[in-house]
């Protein structure tokens, strides 16, 4: 958890009522989902309990931690007049986020905290669909509504094409203003996470912001753009996108079990899926918690060129050199050569980034 993090959850704080005990004799709790720590969109449950308060309040630390979980579950409330914010991982363990401690509450309360949540989480993302499914259920010349995760801004679209994937135009002209919007107002190819309101049900997908090809719509967006769901293609190389399959596993709330699940040299492709996209939750996802952070909003532009034959393969540890070109903010794009090193804890446990050019 970064101070960016902890500065967002301040500022969530400042505008929105605070979930003192305060307020009325029952001490007052509020759970978080959100996709990210930089979402500003997110489901919340506001709840009042003595109980479950004291509880909670009085729970003593298990052991202090170098690194918070990455799923991005919060507990927050006020304390005698400090704002207490816990983080759950995906276990359903609970992390002190000031303090860097692991907590154990009692099993009463980490049980309901943790049903809670569930259901939380269930509401807040998508449902993982195969494209084979999905293809027969969302047909050509279907319009449905489209929400981005991050922003929580919607719009409307229409599958016009496509039979690897889904190729979209926006209804309206207001529809390509808010997708533009999501985009902060730049076309890009950037995937994002987003939610597809299908008939009754809410889809896990990924889309991209760049116009292309042709569109048939008076819309104002020249072209169409891609929305890819579990197992689509892209149309030209016929294989899945992993930029976008990330963004799909993150629409269904799984992004830390699909990346934990990936080969070290997909997770090197990861790192510069994240540096394209500026994506730093990504970033902490497949760093090692050794690691420093650096500010990945400074780059414009990477691109790995190779992959080569991977100098170190045993199974907790993995090392390959790539090429690659990238680009800082004003600065000259280079082109360079780097010996990535990836570590795991176990053989069930995700590859870490160890070393990397930019040394975060």
């Amino acid at each position: 958890m970064n101070k960016a993090v902890m500065l967002f959850i301040l500022l969530f704080f400042l505008v929105q009522p605070l979930p003192s005990a305060a307020d009325d004799s029952a001490g007052r709790l509020m759970l978080v989902v959100k996709s990210s720590g930089e979402s500003v969109f997110q489901s919340d449950l506001v709840m009042a309990s003595d109980q479950l308060f004291d509880s909670i309040t009085n729970t003593e630390p298990l052991q202090t931690v170098s690194e918070l979980p990455n799923l991005h579950h919060y507990l927050l409330f006020e304390d005698r007049g400090i704002i207490r914010t816990f983080v759950r991982d995906e276990f359903g363990k609970f992390y002190d986020v000031q303090r860097k401690e692991k907590v154990q509450f009692p099993s009463v309360t980490a049980n309901k905290l943790n049903s809670y949540f569930n259901a939380l989480h269930k509401k807040h993302f998508g449902k993982l669909v195969d494209w084979e499914t999905i293809e027969g259920e969302l047909p050509l010349y279907a319009t449905f509504k489209v929400t981005d995760l991050e922003t929580g801004l919607s719009f409307y679209a229409q599958r016009r094409a496509g039979s690897n994937h889904a190729d979209v135009q926006p209804i309206t002209k207001k529809d390509t203003n808010i997708m533009k919007k999501i985009y902060n107002d730049e076309w890009s190819w950037n995937r994002r996470a987003v939610l597809i309101h299908c008939e009754d049900q809410i889809i896990a997908a990924s889309m991209h912001g760049m116009p292309h090809g042709g569109g048939a719509l008076s819309n104002g967006f020249p072209g169409h753009f891609c929305i890819h769901f579990k197992g689509s293609l892209t149309h030209s190389t016929r294989n899945e996108d992993l930029s976008h399959q990330v963004m799909v596993h993150k629409a269904g709330g799984l992004i830390n079990q699909f990346v934990k699940s990936l080969p070290a040299k997909e997770i090197v492709q990861l790192y510069f899926i994240a540096l394209n996209q500026n994506d730093a939750d990504l970033f902490r996802l497949i760093s090692h918690p050794a690691n420093k952070e650096v500010n990945i909003n400074n780059f414009e532009f990477a691109k790995l060129m190779k992959l080569h034959t991977p100098s170190v393969e045993e199974p907790f540890e993995f090392e390959i050199e790539a090429e690659f070109k990238i680009k800082e903010k004003g600065k000259r794009e280079t082109d360079d050569t780097f010996r990535f090193r990836l570590v795991r804890d176990s053989l069930m446990g995700g590859w870490k980034l160890q070393e990397t050019p930019l040394g975060f």
